[in-house]
């Protein structure tokens, strides 16, 4: 059987979807992959087949226990080729699983990670002999990644067991790291990555930076088509932005948490059968919707990271037809995410303090231990801090001191909560078949199969920690799918509310809590960093889809959308303005010679902060015809760039790469005579920073320089089709730099022609210096340049004159320990240099072997 009559067989399609046959392909090669790709690109069908077609059966980790039964079932319709085992099980149940393995009648065995950790399991899937192991939501292995699982960390050491070779992972969202972190925590070797599909053919992307929300949401709702959704970051908002609509003449409803079950339903009813045109929403509507023809979609709140940004444009046009997505942003967005990342993150003082407080609210002293639950008195725990802190700060100190092994918070989650359904068993049904959400859909499947018709009649008592378990979520993903189908009025879902800490350890000092301060402080700077990328791509000149495939980590060389407001060139700053704005801010942190914050930049620039940043003071003012979110953009794209840095709330400079390393890793046997030309260059850029008063990374960027020594252009017109150089550089240095090269090239030509050797002008001051008695320190002092660069001088110097006397450069006993070393084989300068004396120097290493070489 070849994989398309598989996939007609088994699926009833009669053609791949984009990707999946070059998946399934390299997987029947035996290579490990990892595949990253949306929901609806049929990531399993990517390993079914494989599993269907190969001679022995497969696992498959799966961490949703009602998923799995969804799988099999479809699956087993055509020919029974599958079965899963899990916690629900009894001993015989899972005995007659792995006695149809063994009989070749099972293909596919789906398992949870935690039945992983079980030796007797292990022992016996290792006599089976598996084919393939393949790990779906692959995510789940990385603390960088949502929904991140501790069991996934045994998978790695249950295929060392095994000694499995054939492994892939599969997800539907994973940014590099998490990539990364999936690769080493998987084990994988020189697996195939398939990062694709988040390109969205028929979407358009555009931003407005904007102070007038209401009124921008308010024209492109009478100008652009609907169905539409607004997302708005509260409840507040969506009831105040839907109140503006309707006083405007835009029929609204608003949909948030805070409505009854009966008017949520009501209000997405209405908006899944085109009765409601348009709805303000918190971000917790449209998942699990299944509706293809909404046209537009609002953010009248920035998102808080670009995986939430992608899952919400991603529910316009699922049709195919163009749909239109709208950020309105301004910088207050920011100032709430940041508000967020904070509670979520109290400091090392509040973890402490929070100890305390539960310990002595529970009366527990020193060195003693507590058997008994105590209740959780969040307001006498502000209280004891005396500082000012909220509930949710609070909550993540608990999450902290429990991770860290001395509390358990026991929250209302875990006690009791009331569930029933709300939509009868039909309209369930037809819920179920569209939802594309598949945590929603596995927990809808299990709670049927368990309590039946029970949940339609009334409310149903159900410890949640039970219903976690048996379901395959943690705590946390059953309280969020919960409350999402809550949000849906699907059903609804009631909470206890009582907390209680048990102490796992006898108290101790609150200083001496053993907690991992630097991984806590690593994950803020995660979150933060997601935060950031989402105002990078607010602030962005790339294209906006460009942006979002290099985020997920696909390849994007060469591409443009086309479609998005930065192809298009809408709002876009003019080049010479940008240009403009650019120069003033490099030349602003150089002249500061320090890390500015975003803000003292913005303020010093437009005339209005404080005015001794810098000695200098040449630009204060001098962008006071621009705006703030001009500036601030220009900032975001030169951090983007690489030009500037980002570090701990402050800007600062990137350290320019050394252009001659780079030169000599890529010039090969052309290296002396390109970097002659760059030092030429570079002398004429210098006299051009001097003369306009401005930074050498603007005048031209040392990898620009490197790129015009490369391609040698001896005419204006190949110099401006050199990537990177502008007219406004041409205008500054572009004559210049044209008559150094075509002079250049001249004195070559004739060397070549004549076979003199004619020494380049640049390093005859150099060898003037030499030839006069003055030792390496003085002559890097008196050429005000570095060691590097006076070394390779001094070595080319070397090749034209090789009897030259270096006596005050390298002395004699220097040499002969330089020389010793090399003529044991070792010729590398970072070997050479870890196996002679501290005090030798690159430089002077580079020198001997120079003069070794021509006396040898």
């Amino acid at each position: 059987m070849t994989a398309k009559e598989a996939l007609n067989k088994y699926f009833g399609y009669n053609e791949f979807k984009a990707n999946q046959e070059e998946i399934i392909k390299n997987i029947l090669e035996g290579k490990n992959i990892l595949a990253v790709l949306p929901t609806g690109a049929g990531k399993s069908v990517c390993y079914q087949i494989p599993a269907i077609l190969s001679k022995n059966f497969s696992i498959v980790i799966s961490p949703l226990i009602a998923l799995m039964k969804d799988q099999v079932d479809s699956l087993n319709k055509v020919e029974k080729i599958s079965a899963f085992i899990n916690s629900s099980m009894s001993f015989f149940e899972i005995e007659k699983v792995l006695q149809e393995v063994a009989f070749g009648k099972i293909k596919l065995l789906y398992v949870a990670p935690e039945r992983l950790e079980s030796m007797n399991f292990a022992e016996r899937i290792k006599i089976l002999n598996p084919e393939y192991l393949f790990v779906d939501e692959a995510h789940c292995i990385s603390e960088w990644g949502h929904n991140f699982r501790p069991s996934y960390r045994k998978i790695k050491d249950f295929v060392e067991f095994l000694s499995l070779k054939k492994i892939s992972g599969f997800t539907a969202t994973a940014t590099p790291e998490v990539v990364k972190d999936i690769i080493t925590q998987l084990g994988l070797k020189n697996p195939q990555l398939f990062v694709k599909g988040f390109e969205r053919d028929n979407l358009h992307l555009r931003v407005f930076i904007t102070k007038g929300k209401k009124e921008k949401c308010l024209e492109l709702l009478r100008n652009y088509e609907v169905p539409a959704i607004v997302y708005t970051s509260s409840r507040a908002s969506a009831e105040e932005v839907c109140e503006y609509l309707n006083l405007n003449g835009v029929p609204c409803n608003y949909y948030h948490a805070g409505l009854t079950p009966e008017e949520r339903r009501r209000i997405q009813d209405g908006f899944i059968n085109d009765n409601i045109k348009v709805i303000t929403a918190t971000n917790a509507f449209g998942m699990g919707i299944d509706k293809s023809n909404i046209r537009l979609i609002i953010h009248f709140n920035s998102p808080g990271s670009i995986e939430n940004y992608y899952q919400e444009i991603g529910r316009a046009g699922r049709d195919g037809k163009p749909s239109f997505a709208f950020l309105l942003f301004e910088n207050s967005d920011v100032n709430i995410h940041n508000y967020f990342l904070s509670n979520s993150f109290p400091d090392k003082e509040i973890i402490q303090s929070t100890y305390d407080a539960i310990c002595d609210y529970a009366n527990l002293a020193l060195g003693n231990s507590i058997t008994s639950n105590v209740e959780l008195n969040l307001n006498f725990v502000i209280n004891y801090i005396k500082k000012d802190v909220s509930k949710a700060m609070i909550i993540s100190a608990l999450k902290f001191l429990e991770e860290a092994g001395y509390i358990k918070h026991l929250s209302n989650f875990q006690s009791s909560i009331y569930l029933q359904f709300l939509f009868d068993s039909i309209r369930l049904k037809n819920f179920v078949k569209k939802t594309a959400n598949p945590k929603i859909k596995g927990l809808v499947l299990f709670l049927l199969r368990e309590y039946g018709s029970r949940l339609f009649n009334s409310k149903q008592l159900i410890n949640p920690k039970s219903l976690s378990e048996k379901a395959g979520l943690t705590d946390e993903e059953l309280n969020e799918t919960l409350e999402i189908l809550d949000n849906m009025g699907v059903l609804s879902y009631e909470q206890l509310y009582k907390e209680n800490i048990s102490f796992v350890h006898p108290r101790v000092k609150s200083s001496e809590l053993k907690l991992n301060y630097k991984k806590i402080n690593l994950q803020y700077l995660f979150f933060q960093k997601k935060i950031n990328s989402m105002i990078e791509f607010v602030h962005t000149r790339q294209c906006r889809f460009k942006f979002i495939l290099n985020y997920f980590g696909e390849n994007t060389n060469g591409y443009r959308c086309s479609r998005c407001d930065n192809c298009q060139n809408k709002n876009l700053l003019p080049d010479n303005s940008f240009d403009f704005i650019s120069e003033v801010i490099i030349n602003l942190i150089t002249e500061s010679n320090s890390e500015l914050k975003e803000n003292e930049i913005i303020n010093y620039l437009k005339g209005t902060g404080e005015k001794h940043i810098t000695n200098v003071q040449t630009s204060f003012g001098s962008l006071a015809n621009f705006t703030s979110s001009e500036i601030k953009s220009v900032l975001f794209n030169l951090v983007s760039a690489n030009k500037l840095m980002r570090k701990g709330g402050k800007i600062k400079l990137v350290k320019p790469v050394f252009a001659e390393t780079t030169l000599q890793n890529s010039e090969g046997n052309n290296y002396e005579d390109n970097l002659q030309l760059f030092n030429l260059l570079k002398e004429v850029r210098k006299k051009a920073s001097e003369k306009y008063l401005q930074a050498a990374i603007f005048i031209c960027p040392d990898d620009i320089l490197h790129k015009i020594v490369q391609e040698k252009p001896d005419s204006k017109t190949a110099l401006l089709q050199i990537k990177g150089f502008s007219q406004r550089m041409y205008n500054k240095i572009g004559e210049d730099f044209l008559k150094i090269i075509n002079n250049y090239k001249t004195k070559r030509n004739k060397t070549i022609t004549t076979g003199r050797k004619e020494m380049p002008s640049n390093i005859q001051e150099t060898y003037k210096l030499i030839k006069q008695g003055y030792r390496l320190p003085e002559i890097i002092s008196l050429r005000k340049t570095d060691e590097a660069i006076i070394s390779m001088q001094i070595e080319t110097i070397i090749e034209y004159e090789p009897e030259i006397d270096l006596k005050n450069i390298l002395d004699e006993q220097t040499f002969d320990n330089i020389k010793s070393e090399s003529l044991k084989g070792y010729k590398d300068l970072r070997e050479l240099k870890k196996r002679l004396p501290q005090e030798y120097s690159y430089g002077i290493i580079r020198i001997a072997l120079a003069k070794l070489k021509v006396v040898s």
